[in-house]
């Protein structure tokens, strides 16, 4: 399994690159009026106005930094049933993928979605991150893409 690995702040997460549509570099993002911190606005995917959420804001309440690694991972998410949109994932030092012989899937505990699943990875703790169940139910900006 090929893994996407970013950081928020100190914490080292990973994507399963399935997941992952393209990697784009930090651009500026179109506000979106009345909605919440951790929605960045909006960029312009191939003609698709696609919200952005800052990771950093939405589940360590620190804004990601401007680094040179600083990238939007766009990524598709299923909602309301079948219907699928690309959400843009903003996250620090995305610059690299590890392949994994282990199959990661999240194995549900009572802790919340945050703690879906660690791993150990070239000596260092990795948590899975899963769009559905870590993103919010509601993405503003995501009525925009229809």
């Amino acid at each position: 399994m090929l893994l996407v690995l970013f950081k928020l702040q100190n914490d080292d997460y990973a994507i399963d690159s399935k997941r992952v549509v393209e990697i784009i570099p930090f651009l500026q993002t179109q506000k979106i009026p009345m909605t919440p911190k951790y929605i960045t606005g909006m960029v312009n995917y191939r003609g698709t106005p696609v919200p952005v959420i800052d990771l950093g804001l939405l589940l360590n309440d620190q804004v990601c930094q401007q680094l040179y690694s600083t990238r939007i991972i766009l990524t598709s998410v299923t909602l309301g049933g079948n219907l699928r949109k690309i959400v843009g994932l903003l996250a620090e030092n995305v610059t690299e993928t590890i392949k994994t012989a282990k199959d990661w899937r999240p194995k549900a505990t009572d802790k919340g979605p945050l703690f879906l699943d660690n791993a150990l990875l070239n000596h260092s703790m990795v948590r899975w991150f899963e769009p559905e169940q870590m993103l919010p139910d509601d993405i503003p900006g995501l009525s925009f893409m229809d």
